[in-house]
């Protein structure tokens, strides 16, 4: 089927949200069914095991499927590996059968956040930053929906709910059309070209996970109330969804100077955040730092195509476990405050470096 076809762009590119969002649900998945697992499994419950099969896996097949210019059947497959994963997670006798099922849940996720951005982005080349905002949006939309599907649901009903909605996505993505001028034998990377875009997402993934790790022990050293606490973490995720719903339109049409601006406005945000009565900005600053991925996700597929995508995974997979990592060492929770503001003022150092070398026409 020609994807070209308003029929088809519109198909693929409902898959492509539809695993975006799944994508959410999967990543927000441990933390919102912990308790009910704990209650199932009791002292069986091996959540470092779950996390550490998760991301080997899904490390992998993004590693593998950067390498494949084919996306049919792959794309379809890896929404029915989510899917079987989930009725194989529903049916666990023991919390180990939910550890095995994370190894194909991982394999499959991989595929489908690789290749939901760049479908995306190639079936919508005239308003790629927009659309692929919007497509990581619902990202956000599925993160927050696993607190209130929990809450809703047991969780071995909730899962068969995910397993059926992820089989049903196997039709939306069937016959998805091959990667567009990618050879994958003979395509290298421009580095001179693609580092300083890979060095915005180390950074920028870093400073989303720091505050989204941290922030909540922060807010304790001021005084904050669990409450406000959770309420405040909450609204981070979703103030990040909200950005790239908005703000994606407004950065759209020069994406590296717009980005600067917010980066700018955000350093100042989080400066803010060091007085203890202000720790609400931080739901202020995720709005701010919300279309970040997006873009440079759709500057890097259109400067050095393909071939480099892969690699600004890679680079988020290190941002996300090494600077929550690095702040973990501040012994103090009221210093992680210069840890955040540290790696603002970095992002919008290298949004600048950016912005002055490969990416100035952008701009």
């Amino acid at each position: 089927m020609n994807p070209s076809t308003p029929t088809s762009q519109g198909r693929l590119t409902a898959a492509g949200f539809i695993g975006l969002y799944l994508h959410g649900i999967v990543v927000a998945m441990p933390g919102a069914f912990l308790q009910q697992w704990t209650d199932t499994f009791g002292t069986g419950v091996n959540i470092g095991l779950f996390y550490t099969l998760f991301l080997v896996s899904s490390l992998g097949g993004l590693i593998w499927v950067s390498r494949q210019k084919y996306r049919h059947p792959v794309f379809a497959f890896a929404f029915a590996a989510i899917g079987v994963a989930f009725i194989a997670a529903a049916c666990a006798p023991q919390f180990a059968w939910i550890g095995g099922a994370a190894l194909l849940l991982g394999w499959g996720d991989g595929i489908l956040n690789f290749h939901c951005n760049n479908l995306v982005g190639e079936l919508h080349p005239r308003r790629k930053i927009t659309v692929l905002n919007w497509a990581n949006a619902t990202f956000g939309v599925g993160a927050l929906s696993a607190p209130l599907i929990n809450a809703a649901l047991l969780w071995r009903w909730a899962f068969g709910l995910v397993a059926m909605g992820a089989i049903l996505a196997i039709a939306l993505a069937w016959q998805a059309p091959p990667v567009q001028n990618f050879q994958p034998r003979h395509d290298r990377v421009q580095w001179s070209i693609a580092w300083p875009f890979l060095l915005v997402i180390l950074i920028y993934v870093g400073l989303e996970s720091s505050i989204g790790t941290w922030s909540g022990s922060y807010l304790s050293s001021l005084g904050w109330s669990k409450g406000w606490q959770n309420a405040l973490l909450s609204a981070y995720w979703g103030g990040l969804t909200l950005g790239r719903l908005t703000l994606g339109i407004w950065v759209g049409p020069r994406p590296v100077q717009r980005l600067q601006i917010l980066f700018l406005v955000g350093v100042g945000t989080i400066a803010l955040a060091f007085l203890p009565s202000f720790g609400f900005l931080f739901p202020i600053a995720a709005v701010l730092y919300g279309p970040t991925f997006a873009t440079i996700f759709a500057l890097l597929q259109g400067r050095c195509g393909h071939v480099a995508l892969g690699y600004m995974f890679y680079a988020a997979y290190l941002g996300k476990t090494l600077f929550p990592t690095v702040l973990d060492q501040i012994p103090d929770p009221i210093n992680l405050r210069f840890g955040f503001l540290s790696l603002a003022l970095l992002l919008l150092l290298s949004s600048q470096f950016l912005s002055s070398t490969s990416a100035q026409e952008h701009g």
